[in-house]
């Protein structure tokens, strides 16, 4: 069974990114800019949109994030976003 959609975490503009980069705990795992990060996010988009799925941009927005990672008791990284744009994508947020 399919799921009715996919997130898939998504930055607002480049200073989002720089400042939510800034916050992680894997920096060093993203992508140096926001120019690359945009690049390889619309080819993910592209690949899951031509899979068939159904794809929801998750805007990760550096104000709220933070709290719902701690709230959750998250750290700021990877499985965070992740998480994050999953449980959005579900109707959990």
């Amino acid at each position: 069974m399919r799921p009715t959609a996919v997130g898939i975490t998504w930055y607002r503009r480049e200073e989002d990114f720089l400042r939510l980069k800034a916050m992680s705990n894997d920096s060093e795992e993203l992508e140096d800019t926001y120019d690359e990060w945009l690049e390889n996010a619309k080819n993910v988009l592209g690949s899951l949109t031509l899979q068939g799925l159904n794809v929801v941009k998750v805007y990760l927005d550096p104000e709220t994030f933070p709290a719902w990672c701690k709230a959750k008791g998250y750290e700021m990284d990877a499985t965070a976003r992740s998480r994050y744009a999953t449980d959005f994508a579900a109707g959990k947020i």
